[in-house]
């Protein structure tokens, strides 16, 4: 008897929490910009792509959302070859060093390499992924608050006629800085979207990332291809929304003002890597 109480007041409590999300979802939905947008426009990367049989699923989702892939993985260049012939733009999702223990993958970057050895090792996975047209950090939590190392990254990036998107897996990354101070087109990542890979938690991040749109004109989301992520894409790319999907070539020459780091902190909750 004291365990099926147990369990009631737990489920009462899950429904309530879940309430509490869907009405929080509704709330950013109705509200009204701080400064109306004329354009809003979002984007979505879906990043960590090239591992999995499954990660061909992507393809299904509308044009406007950008891969970004991981080099020397089994799948990394056909998947890029099939998204580049649909229009996408592709980009290269580069590994690097994190504050934890995580398995990096091949050709990651880190902070014991040399400066030239950061260079050669982006050049040469830059090489195995012809289609991309930028670059985004793939973990980086560690090497991307180190700015001689992201200077080594940005000179590479520069000298190929790239752009480069923050994933901001930490508050204190310098990448976009580093970058815009070298003269090299950059962004940040405004929003994870599937971190928590439900459909309650990615319907609040998607309201946000409109609300945000509606409120500076562009909202940058970065997602992964979970089943679940692919799903709620498909379904939420369906809706209207007021806002448009473009590709993240699409919104670079507007991404040229200081967001407050408030809002970084905001959108980062417990960003993961």
């Amino acid at each position: 008897m004291a365990l099926a109480n147990t369990l009631q007041r737990v489920m009462t409590v899950i429904r309530a929490k879940t309430l509490h999300l869907f009405s929080i979802a509704l709330l950013l939905l109705t509200f009204g910009p701080v400064s109306a947008a004329t354009d809003p426009r979002i984007v979505i990367i879906l990043d960590d792509l090239g591992y999995r049989q499954t990660d061909t699923a992507a393809l299904s989702l509308p044009q406007g959302v950008t891969f970004s892939v991981l080099p020397f993985t089994p799948l990394g260049r056909s998947l890029a070859d099939k998204a580049s012939a649909q229009g996408r733009d592709i980009m290269l999702h580069m590994p690097m060093e994190s504050l934890g223990a995580d398995n990096l993958g091949p050709a990651a970057l880190t902070s014991a390499m040399l400066p030239q050895d950061i260079s050669a090792t982006l050049k040469r996975s830059l090489d195995s992924l012809p289609q991309a047209i930028g670059v985004n950090n793939h973990m980086g939590s560690k090497l991307t608050e180190q700015p001689l190392a992201m200077q080594s990254v940005m000179q590479v990036v520069k000298e190929r006629g790239l752009f480069f998107v923050d994933s901001r897996t930490t508050a204190q990354s310098v990448a976009e800085g580093v970058a815009k101070k070298m003269g090299v087109p950059a962004l940040r990542r405004h929003i994870f979207l599937d971190h928590q890979p439900t459909t309650a938690f990615m319907k609040i991040q998607f309201a946000r990332l409109v609300h945000r749109a509606h409120q500076h004109g562009v909202a940058v989301a970065i997602a992964h291809p979970y089943p679940q992520t692919l799903a709620f894409l498909n379904d939420a790319l369906a809706q209207e929304f007021d806002v448009r999907l473009v590709p993240v070539s699409d919104v670079l020459p507007a991404i040229n003002e200081k967001i407050p780091d408030t809002q970084v902190a905001d959108a980062l909750l417990s960003a993961p890597e």
